[in-house]
């Protein structure tokens, strides 16, 4: 655990050498965006383009070697002293990636520090939220999750039976926490919670709940996004009074707020308004170091929310 965090630094601080930042998007948004989904290995790079040579393809069919030279959905907030976005890859890196095909007939991934899944020591360093909060997970899982969720953006049959049984057996377990011997299960399951939101299916509610009330704060914002995809007056009020309550963090509030208002159910959103002077008006946001080059990506506080509601 300890290289694959100090991966993550490394990457990471390589992008802090000027003041350029952008808007970092959401998983779900880059995976409907992308054409192409691969594994390859990085076998020349520079500030500008990288090589790539493809090992496996899930989506269109890719082979031999391409060029990544761009982004596809890079939104600047700011950028100084003439250095613009630059791609950070090293030549002998492996991964997933997820490209979209340029006007030139090279490839591009979303943004600087996105759209690219590492294999490091073994485990893929994954994205299923966002890049601010990766699991590292072994790549049997990965692939059998990512490969379901990648058929399912892009119309393509879905297997459910696999991912369905990892999700029950993941999520049966006790909440994980950081510890270094719960940290295998920790990740798995926010994977399991995040691949059921993902696929939008439907989980036992007392298991949600369990995530939902437990003390990881990880586990706590999976198991409301997951809350919000239920299609059950269970779910719908379980939300309405969880975003109530003071002692649960503003981050996952805003993701039972998101899923309920997405439900489109009339009589739950009529009831969020009407309660919009009782929910937290806290700022929340991904944390992190002020000097990352993602902090302007934006998270409302779940007052926020409900009042975008308000005035539509």
């Amino acid at each position: 655990m300890k290289n694959h965090l100090t991966f993550l630094l490394v990457l990471f601080t390589s992008f802090i050498v000027n003041a350029t930042t952008w808007d970092e998007p959401w998983q779900k948004e880059i995976i409907q965006k992308s054409d192409c989904f691969v594994y390859g290995s990085v076998i020349q790079a520079n500030d500008t383009v990288a090589t790539v040579s493809v090992i496996k393809s899930f989506g269109r069919s890719l082979t031999g070697q391409i060029k990544i030279d761009g982004f596809f959905m890079l939104e600047l907030c700011s950028m100084s002293g003439g250095h613009g976005p630059k791609l950070h890859f090293k030549e002998g890196y492996e991964g997933y990636f997820f490209l979209k095909k340029g006007d030139n007939g090279n490839y591009m991934i979303p943004t600087p520090s996105s759209g690219f899944d590492m294999v490091v020591d073994g485990s893929v360093h994954a994205t299923y939220r966002h890049t601010y909060h990766q699991a590292a997970v072994d790549a049997k899982v990965y692939e059998m999750t990512y490969s379901q969720i990648w058929n399912y953006y892009h119309n393509k049959k879905v297997n459910y039976t696999e991912v369905k049984k990892f999700i029950e057996e993941s999520l049966s377990k006790p909440v994980a926490g950081f510890e270094e011997d719960e940290q295998d299960l920790f990740f798995n399951q926010h994977v399991a919670l995040e691949t059921a939101y993902l696929l939008n299916i439907p989980v036992d509610f007392d298991s949600l709940k369990k995530f939902a009330e437990s003390e990881n704060y990880h586990s706590q914002i999976s198991a409301m996004r997951c809350m919000g995809i239920q299609n059950t007056s269970e779910a719908k009020k379980y939300i309405i009074s969880y975003i109530q309550q003071e002692d649960k963090s503003s981050f996952s509030k805003v993701m039972g707020i998101e899923g309920l208002v997405a439900s489109g159910d009339k009589k739950y959103i009529k009831q969020l308004i009407s309660i919009k002077d009782k929910v937290s008006n806290e700022e929340t946001g991904f944390g992190g170091s002020i000097m990352d080059p993602r902090v302007c990506t934006h998270v409302p506080s779940p007052r926020e929310v409900i009042e975008m509601i308000s005035v539509k």
